[in-house]
């Protein structure tokens, strides 16, 4: 019983840690609509990278990875960045649900264990007793039944919360998803960025690295 009560009580807290985690990531993705995309469709590459820095955690990474890249400040692919801190925000957004799904699936074991000890408790009663009746078998009888109850009950609360909570993480991921692949868009429309060496005019006034007509 003590143990099916703990386990309550750490399920609804692991629930509400991770409600409170997609509620921000949600925040989060408005604030990528606003900051980061808005800027990228109007070309401002630099303030869309600027606006990163006003989304929150891990999302902030996802699109910061890839802004980094197409603003020649990291080497590396932007598409291969954003798939990859994609990935890991998703991973981030769903840690901690395997214990309500573990949850939901032993806490009915966990109650029929009650329920056999309760019997077992029972019969040794009469055994004891030496005689049968109501009165004999009724302490161990409602322990089991208790038990039972007990257990069924936290595992309909551990599934509830996972399937709410695996609901959620979906629309989290898949507004990402959305926001990320425009972002990408945007950026391969934009076309290769040019190199410092390229940027940096050489002598006479022409950018060093491109050849002169």
């Amino acid at each position: 019983m003590i143990l099916m009560v703990l386990t309550s009580v750490f399920i609804v807290a692991v629930a509400l840690e991770r409600t409170l985690m997609m509620a921000r990531g949600f925040w989060a993705m408005r604030s990528v609509e606003l900051r980061v995309l808005v800027p990228l469709r109007l070309g401002k590459f630099e303030d869309a990278r600027q606006g990163c820095g006003e989304v929150g955690l891990p999302i902030r990474r996802v699109f910061a990875a890839a802004l980094d890249r197409a603003n020649g400040k990291v080497c590396g692919d932007a598409g291969m960045a954003i798939a990859r801190e994609q990935r890991r925000a998703v991973a981030a957004y769903k840690s901690w649900l395997w214990v309500l799904g573990t949850a939901g699936a032993l806490m009915p074991f966990v109650g029929l264990l009650g329920t056999v000890i309760g019997v077992m408790g029972s019969f040794r009663a009469i055994g004891e007793s030496g005689q049968g009746g109501f009165a004999v078998v009724s302490a161990g009888i409602s322990q089991a039944l208790i038990a039972t109850a007990v257990g069924l009950f936290v595992a309909l609360e551990a599934v509830v919360l996972f399937n709410l909570l695996q609901n959620l993480g979906g629309a989290v991921a898949r507004r990402l998803a959305y926001s990320a692949d425009e972002c990408l868009e945007l950026i391969r429309a934009r076309g290769p960025v040019a190199s410092a060496a390229q940027a940096q005019p050489g002598p006479g006034g022409v950018s060093a690295g491109i050849p002169v007509q």
